[in-house]
């Protein structure tokens, strides 16, 4: 039985604070804890993209192409070399990957090995590459986008989606009135996201320099520009995957958050766009 709205809300408020208390341990911890992290989501992805969007509604069951997907997974971002060489390519396969994935190719006519192939692929390109590239810049030790090292980059990416989904849920709450998306994300607001948009351009160019003492204009003013309509285009398009395969949730290992999908769907993006924007400016 689907928990009333209350509960599910009350259930994500403690959630996501258990989510912060968690990232600010591991970013206390050190670079080897936020590789682990960055594994640990990517095996959740590939799971959820073979048991829940692969085979539509499935209740979670094991099945053991989902329980090999998310250890392939799980694997290349805990030991695939570092690749500073290949980000830029990695980045612009994230969007390429989600429509081999959106197009339902895991779900028109009969399987066959083609279309596996196809599969695994797309979700090496949309739920792997990306963290892969996440975990390479957030264990750095060399400055980026402005005089941040590898572990201020993983607090900051995070206060970025943090910042987006916070703002988006308190101006949505009160003042959204216009949907964002009617079709894919009913719930969702234009007034919020636009609030959740606002309060990462404050963090990039005022919060981020007071903290970290950096000069916004060479790097993270300018990213935090991109980064709430590329965070929120990566929120849709999860929910447009989970539309397509009819479930609500990707997952459920999150109590009301859903699944890894769920939660980390605009880290996936963000982690493309910063791969992009460091391997370009190298």
């Amino acid at each position: 039985m689907m928990a009333s709205r209350p509960a599910r809300s009350k259930a994500r408020t403690w959630s996501a604070l258990g989510i912060g208390v968690a990232i600010l341990g591991i970013w206390w911890a050190g670079h080897w804890t936020m590789h682990a992290l960055m594994a640990l989501v990517a095996g959740g992805a590939c799971w959820e993209i073979y048991l829940r969007l692969r085979w539509p509604g499935s209740l979670g069951t094991w099945h053991s192409g989902a329980g090999f997907a998310g250890l392939a997974g799980l694997g290349i971002v805990a030991l695939f070399p570092a690749m500073p060489c290949g980000w830029v390519w990695a980045s612009m396969a994230f969007v390429p990957g989600w429509w081999v994935l959106h197009a339902q190719l895991m779900h028109q006519g009969p399987r066959h090995w083609g279309r596996e192939v196809a599969l695994a692929i797309a979700a090496l390109f949309y739920a792997v590459f990306p963290l892969v590239i996440f975990r390479d810049l957030v264990t750095q030790e060399t400055s980026l986008l402005g005089g941040m090292e590898g572990s201020e980059v993983f607090m900051a990416t995070f206060g970025l989606l943090w910042l987006l989904d916070s703002g988006a849920l308190l101006v949505g709450k009160r003042w959204g009135r216009h949907p964002l998306h009617s079709r894919i994300s009913p719930s969702k607001t234009l007034e919020g996201s636009l609030g959740g948009w606002a309060l990462c351009i404050l963090a990039g160019w005022v919060l981020y320099p007071l903290i970290f003492g950096i000069d916004p204009s060479l790097g993270w003013g300018w990213f935090s520009l991109l980064a709430g309509p590329v965070g929120i285009a990566g929120d849709l398009m999860q929910s447009a995957l989970k539309r397509n395969a009819g479930v609500k949730d990707s997952g459920s290992w999150i109590p009301g958050h859903g699944g890894w999908l769920d939660r980390f769907d605009s880290l996936l993006a963000l982690a493309a766009l910063l791969g992009l924007w460091v391997g370009l400016g190298r």
